[in-house]
C-alpha cells in the first residue's frame, strides 16, 4: 500500500518558497537606482550660469549704467529700495557699472564687476530643489560734492563793510 500524501504540509512549503522569492525580488528592486529619464538634461555646466551683483547703498533707487548701456532691464531693488540687484551678468569677463544717487550733492561711483568676485551660492527652494547662482556683493561709498566756496574778497566797486 502507498502512503497517503499530506497536502496541507506540501501547500505550506510551496507558499513559503513563493514568499521568500517575492521578498528577495522586491529587495533587489529597491537597491537599484531608478533609470534616468531620456528627456532630463545632463549635469549643469556652471560656466554657463549667469551671475548677480548685489549693490547696497544708503540711497533709494540709485540710477545706474551697465557697460555704458543706459537701460538694463534685468534688475530689481530690494531692502527698502536701497539694494540694487543686477541679474544676468556674464561672468567670463569684467564689467563696469556707474552708480549715481538721485539726491544731489554726491558724485557718481564707478564699480568694476570682476569675474573673480562672483561666488557660488546654492539656493534651496520649496522641497528638495536646489538652484545654483553666482553672486557678488558690493557696498560703494558716495563722496559728497564740495559746494563752491564764497570769495572772502570784496568785489570791485562794492563798499567795505562798516566797522
Amino acid at each position: 500500500m502507498t502512503a497517503p500524501i499530506r497536502f496541507p504540509s506540501l501547500f505550506r512549503l510551496l507558499a513559503l518558497a513563493v514568499a521568500v522569492i517575492a521578498l528577495s525580488v522586491s529587495a533587489s528592486a529597491k537597491e537599484k537606482a531608478p533609470p534616468k529619464p531620456a528627456d532630463q538634461p545632463d549635469q549643469l555646466n556652471e560656466a554657463d550660469v549667469l551671475g548677480e551683483a548685489h549693490i547696497g547703498t544708503k540711497f533709494q533707487f540709485v540710477k545706474f549704467t551697465y557697460d555704458d548701456k543706459k537701460e538694463w532691464e534685468n534688475h530689481e531693488y530690494v531692502d527698502g529700495s536701497k539694494t540694487l540687484i543686477i541679474k544676468g551678468i556674464d561672468r567670463s569677463q569684467d564689467h563696469s557699472v556707474v552708480l549715481s544717487p538721485r539726491e544731489s550733492g554726491y558724485e557718481p561711483v564707478v564699480l568694476t564687476l570682476k569675474a573673480s568676485d562672483f561666488k557660488r551660492t546654492v539656493l534651496k527652494t520649496k522641497g528638495r530643489t536646489q538652484t545654483i547662482t553666482f553672486r557678488a556683493f558690493y557696498r560703494p561709498e558716495f563722496k559728497k560734492v564740495e559746494a563752491p566756496k564764497a570769495d572772502a574778497k570784496p568785489k570791485e566797486g562794492a563798499e567795505p563793510a562798516p566797522k
